[in-house]
């Protein structure tokens, strides 16, 4: 058994938005044993069942979000899981006490994935690194460590220079040794190990099993035992006189059969059908007076009837699709992306594109017969920079381009990936530079700097930073690329590496391309970039769900008080040891959580989670009936912003709608009632961008997301012309 699966609550009737906990079977070291003794647990069709329903019922756009957890999350015994008390459940229950996501029954279901990473804190973990030694190290260990001491004792009694140099050469094996021994216990390795052999694959079997229980769930509603007994019995005159209980029972277990032998050819005269009936014979009680002649035409009436509500159920899903959407957190990104390059079609003929160009390809957000690709999340990704920039070597582009909409939150101070992941992946990165080795997660907006000033700092300039204001129109979504205001931070050069390589300037205001540097050397020409929607939380500042002394006050989340973007090498090293003795019952009087602080700030929460179950269309459709004090803003609106929420919010009424709700997407409206709804929801831009300035976040909207989700332009038609921006 690859998976078990459990509820995430001991009351899950209770829940609107049903929640399961999905764990790998596979074990932390090859040689342990998994206990699965326990009967009592839910099944992947317990799963089936509820998205089934919800499907059924016709209630909103039917989802299934699944969130993936990082590196070193693994259990600290067997009684508690931090993964599963301490993220999986809060969002559960976020998603349950929200109102905008709860809205209605019968619309999600939230899986919690774990796969089977380990802890840095997990009993016995150097003990058993250093037993796993082989011999050879184990004898240099030894024998570097038995030199050198025997160096010393000789440098003592003798002054020679050659003593020196066999203590070198002891201290130098036994420092290899040890440095192996330091990198094992730091389980990163082995996380990202079982992360793309057990994780990645196991979540894919969960998602496939999902697949082939919702198609064979739909064909029961048809295949059921007087369907069988109509279609075959009455219609083949040597079955007429069974009756009905005997002839299902037959029935379904030659269906039981074939179906275990799905490539078996179904002819009398095939010598290993022939052998087939022999066997079947013996092992199911098949009446005497049935002979082969028969059993092979009910075998063939089987086989069509089978294959004509196969084809049933195809269009059922084809008409009735699920939204799966992820979010991926640190090393879950990378499971999420593996899983995704998986999953996708390399048949699909869209995104094979024209045989004599390998641009022009506009892959489906189909995955399998049931699922599409809805909204990926990834929040601060141990992935390459790489990602979202063009070129050969971004092996995820194809993956990530499937997704209907995608969102990156980062922050500057992301030690936990500038320090530990990119030491790391220097052993494997296949980069020239070191540049190429930051991960995605320490990806910031562009700062804005005060030019006339030697050193360089930031000014204030928080909220979208690509939402254009003028006086005589609403605000809109600038549709430049969206490279240029990307960057990454690097202490000891003159300026932040920005990801366009046309960005790239020296002093005098020339273009150039840096030898060093973390841009490619081509223009992105399917712009990749400008599919995501990007939250830099570097400077963000809220209530946190820490403890109780962490909600009465607005605190820094991911940095320290005083400390600004850019950050120096002296913020780095006081932020290390905040990162190093966090602790959420001390938090924010001590330590910070600055790889994983997003799961906890107030607004942040609201932000990842509803467009995780909403989209972004009718998050901001919610976000306008969020009033700041919800939010914990106790500045008041600018008057003209209020105003215009106010007009907004009329909206509703006059398109015939109960005033508190979200819009549905297929309402048959005229233009006059359309033009309004754009109105609207660029009011709610606006107001997206005042919040995000107020919580000091910096943001880019994808100009996909603009297009389609304000303005109401086809999704197919935009993201064609953002891939193929070159070809227009």
């Amino acid at each position: 058994m690859e998976i078990l699966i459990e509820n995430l609550f001991d009351n899950p009737e209770q829940l609107v938005i049903p929640g399961y906990f999905v764990r790998s079977t596979a074990p932390a070291n090859v040689e342990d044993l998994t206990d699965l003794t326990d009967k009592d647990l839910p099944t992947i069709k317990d799963v089936v069942d509820c998205l089934y329903e919800n499907v059924l019922s016709g209630k909103g756009d039917p989802s299934l979000v699944i969130a993936i957890h990082g590196y070193n999350t693994g259990p600290v015994g067997q009684a508690h899981d931090g993964v599963k008390e301490g993220w999986y459940q809060p969002l559960c229950n976020f998603a349950n006490s929200d109102s905008f996501i709860r809205r209605e029954k019968n619309n999600s279901v939230f899986i919690g994935y774990r796969w089977p990473s380990e802890s840095l804190s997990q009993k016995n973990i150097r003990r058993d690194a250093f037993n796993a030694l082989p011999i050879l190290l184990r004898a240099l260990f030894f024998a570097g460590l038995g030199i050198t001491i025997l160096a010393i004792i000789l440098l003592f009694l003798f002054d020679q220079a050659g003593i020196g140099v066999l203590a070198l050469i002891g201290v130098i094996g036994a420092a290899i040794v040890l440095s192996l021994y330091l990198l094992r216990i730091t389980v990163y390795f082995r996380d990202s190990y079982r992360a793309t052999y057990f994780g990645v694959t196991d979540l894919v079997e969960v998602i496939r099993k999902l697949d082939q229980g919702l198609v064979e769930r739909r064909m029961q509603e048809t295949l059921t035992d007087e369907f069988f007994y109509d279609r075959i019995a009455q219609q083949i005159d040597a079955c007429r006189d069974y009756d009905s209980p005997t002839f299902s029972r037959l029935l379904t277990c030659i269906r039981r059969e074939l179906g275990r032998r799905q490539d078996l050819l179904i002819d009398a005269n095939d010598p290993r059908f022939k052998r087939f009936l022999t066997r079947l014979r013996l092992e199911i009680d098949v009446p005497k007076d049935i002979s082969n002649d028969t059993l092979t035409s009910i075998m063939q009436r089987l086989v069509v009837l089978q294959g004509l509500e196969y084809d049933r159920a195809e269009q059922f899903w084809r008409q009735n699709t699920i939204k799966l959407s992820l979010i991926g957190h640190s090393m879950g990104a990378h499971v999420t992306t593996q899983v995704i390059r998986i999953l996708s079609d390399v048949f699909d003929p869209s995104s094979v594109g024209a045989i004599e160009s390998s641009v022009e390809k506009l892959p489906s957000s189909r995955v399998g017969r049931v699922f599409c690709l809805g909204r990926l999340l990834l929040v601060s990704p141990d992935i390459p920079t790489l990602a979202i920039q063009s070129g050969r070597a971004n092996f995820l582009r194809s993956a990530l381009r499937r997704f209907e909409e995608a969102y990156l939150f980062s922050n500057e101070g992301d030690l936990a990936l500038r320090l530990a992941s990119t030491a790391a992946n220097y052993f494997s990165f296949p980069a020239r530079t070191r540049f190429h080795g930051y991960r995605l997660g320490n990806v910031t907006i562009k700062p804005w700097f005060d030019e006339s000033k030697r050193r360089r700092r930031r000014t204030e300039k928080y909220g979208i930073v690509n939402l254009e204001k003028k006086p005589d129109r609403p605000p809109y979504i600038l549709s430049d690329s969206l490279l240029k205001y990307l960057t990454l931070s690097v202490i000891n050069q003159g300026a932040n590496q920005s990801l366009d390589p046309t960005v790239q300037k020296q002093q005098r205001g020339e273009y150039k391309v840096a030898e060093e540097t973390v841009a490619p050397n081509e223009v992105d020409e399917e712009a990749i970039a400008d599919l995501f929607t990007y939250f830099d939380c570097t400077e963000y500042k809220d209530r946190a769900y820490y403890n109780a002394e962490s909600l009465k006050q607005d605190s820094y989340i991911m940095i320290l008080g005083g400390q600004r973007s850019p950050l120096t090498l002296f913020d780095y090293f006081r932020l290390f040891i905040a990162y190093a003795t966090f602790s959420p019952k001390h938090f924010p009087k001590k330590g910070r959580d600055v790889h994983g602080g997003y799961f906890w700030g107030q607004f942040s929460q609201v932000l990842m989670y509803r467009l995780a179950f909403l989209g972004f269309r009718s998050f901001l459709d919610s976000l306008l009936l969020t009033t700041p004090e919800a939010l914990n803003i106790a500045e008041p609106l600018p008057e003209d912003l209020k105003q215009r929420i106010a007009q907004a919010q009329e909206v509703n009424t006059a398109i015939g709608i109960p005033m508190g709700t979200i819009p549905k997407d297929d309402l048959p409206l005229s233009q006059q009632q359309i033009m309004m709804l754009q109105t609207k929801r660029q009011t709610a831009l606006d107001y997206l961008s005042w919040i995000c300035e107020k919580k000091q976040i910096q943001s880019l909207v994808a100009p996909e997301r603009y297009q389609v989700d304000v303005i109401g332009r086809d999704r197919e038609e935009v993201r064609e012309s953002f891939l193929l921006r070159t070809k227009r």
